[in-house]
């Protein structure tokens, strides 16, 4: 009897021998030099050649001065590291892709707009990285929230003009909203999205980076009143699911003396250290004999089944199937629609999607000429989520119809 036939297949292999991924989530208060323990991803070396790095700065600066100076210092080609400076997810998303797919960089001008320049490493060939640090998800985990604090409030506005309520109830109803259920879990979605991407989808290397807070929790007191109280740990300051997608995690600190040591927290899956193995003068750089043990190993097929977004929709596809969906039963289902917005289910974040995958499949010229025209119409050059909806449907109109 034959199984059952799928339109997307999934990935298999023999047992054998393949290379030993490096992901890490290395968390820390302030001062505990997470920026320096992941940036030496470019002191490392695959099969004798240099890792070439796309570092991407949340904190604007984390790497600049002294962590540059430092790297050069001790033999590095800053050639080999491009730096891209944002805080914003879809941006991120947007680099983390392209070189995910080994897509070509270009350099950016003064308003941040791509060039035909192409990025060219050390040896004068087209930049593609071998590691990906995202330094600082904690900015980044928090624009996001308050992207969506900011719609939150839009939506308690509309749903004051909708019930007829006063301009004081209004004001109220904006002052109080907070997120919903739902969105937390399109919060969490978001950073799972591209988190996941960059754990389940490449074989390169990938090191991210974030805060950390004392965990506190409401404890009932001796008096029987609920106070915050301090737990005695540390706990990290992002999304909380990171730390378990990633294979590595590294919690830097303080001694009483003013060291930086670490704590190898729940797992090294590369089998480098213990659990809860307590290093000294933490660096991903103490990782550099898993990747020469990565020689002559095979590649990690698992690595190319596609991103968490194709994922879903295989399971969407499954689903269909088992529920005997019909697609054709569903409204709006003209392919050729000019307007991204005919569904209601639409949202900021998918527009803002669309838009970079436009942006990228235009060619330098194009993307340079696309400044002007949207200057000329009052309309921004940057695609960030508190634009509204409207007015990113404008910018789609503009991209797609010259």
């Amino acid at each position: 009897m034959k199984g059952l036939v799928f339109r997307y297949m999934a990935r298999a292999r023999i047992g054998s021998n393949v290379e030993k991924g490096l992901k890490f989530f290395c968390y820390g208060k302030h001062g505990t030099r997470k920026s320096n323990c992941v940036a030496d991803f470019a002191k490392m070396n695959k099969d004798g050649k240099p890792l070439r790095v796309l570092y991407i700065d949340c904190e604007t600066g984390s790497i600049d001065g002294f962590g540059l100076d430092r790297l050069e210092s001790e033999g590095v080609d800053l050639r080999n590291i491009y730096i891209v400076y944002t805080s914003a997810l879809s941006e991120i998303r947007y680099y983390c892709d392209k070189i995910v797919n080994d897509e070509p960089l270009y350099h950016l001008d003064e308003d941040g707009i791509e060039t035909e320049e192409i990025v060219l490493d050390a040896d004068g060939k087209q930049f593609i990285a071998d590691a990906i640090i995202i330094d600082g998800i904690t900015v980044v985990a928090d624009n996001v929230s308050d992207a969506a604090i900011n719609l939150s409030e839009k939506r308690a506005a509309i749903r004051a003009e909708i019930q007829g309520k006063t301009s004081d109830e209004k004001e109220v109803m904006v002052g109080t909203a907070g997120l919903e259920f739902k969105d937390f879990n399109k919060i969490k979605s978001n950073g799972k999205s591209l988190v996941r991407n960059l754990i389940t989808n490449t074989d390169k290397y990938v090191a991210i980076t974030g805060r950390a807070k004392d965990k506190k929790e409401m404890i009932k007191n001796a008096k029987g009143e609920m106070v915050l109280t301090y737990m005695g740990y540390e706990v990290p300051e992002a999304w909380d699911f990171i730390q378990y997608e990633v294979y590595t995690v590294i919690h830097n600190m303080v001694n009483a003396d003013g060291e930086v040591y670490a704590v190898i927290e729940q797992k090294d899956r590369t089998g480098k250290y213990k659990q809860n193995e307590i290093v000294e003068n933490p660096s991903v750089l103490l990782w550099q004999d898993v990747v020469d043990s990565n020689k002559n190993r095979g590649k990690n097929v698992g690595m190319s089944q596609g991103s968490v977004n194709d994922t879903v929709r295989k399971n969407e596809e499954s689903y269909k199937e088992i529920a005997g969906y019909n697609d054709n039963s569903s409204k709006n289902t003209n392919p050729n629609s000019s307007s991204t917005t005919d569904s209601q289910n639409v949202s900021v974040e998918s527009l803002i999607n669309t838009l970079n995958k436009v942006k990228e499949s235009m060619p330098p010229t194009k993307r340079k000429a696309m400044k002007p025209m949207l200057e000329k119409e009052g309309l921004p050059i940057k695609f960030t989520p508190d634009l509204s909806i409207e007015t990113l449907q404008k910018i789609y109109d503009i991209m797609t119809k010259n």
